[in-house]
């Protein structure tokens, strides 16, 4: 069980609950160009939001972590159709782009 992550705050069990609280939740691990908050106002529109978690991460929270967003994956498939993820990423792949352009401008 230690192994799957039951111990830790993200897991199976807490998609699970997610899911039922009809509040489905993403955990990021590792550094972010763009925040949580900004990704939500995409994320909002397939049904869930985004947690950052940070970038110390012990080989157990991340098995667990893996674990719960692979049932809120499984979730969303089943709520937004087969495509809805590489949708979702070319939109975060367009505001990454523009959160580079804007971060240029301001330094060049």
């Amino acid at each position: 069980m230690w192994n799957y992550g039951f111990f830790n705050r993200f897991n199976y069990l807490t998609a699970k609950s997610d899911i039922e609280n009809n509040s489905p939740r993403k955990v990021l691990v590792g550094e972010l160009m763009i925040s949580p908050t900004e990704m939500d106002k995409i994320s909002r529109k397939y049904g869930f939001t985004n947690i950052g978690f940070g970038c110390v991460v012990s080989g157990t929270e991340l098995n667990g972590i893996e674990i719960h967003n692979a049932e809120i994956d499984k979730y969303l498939t089943n709520k937004n159709g087969t495509e809805w993820k590489a949708d979702y990423l070319k939109e975060i792949d367009s505001l990454s782009e523009l959160k580079q352009r804007d971060w240029k401008e301001k330094f060049e």
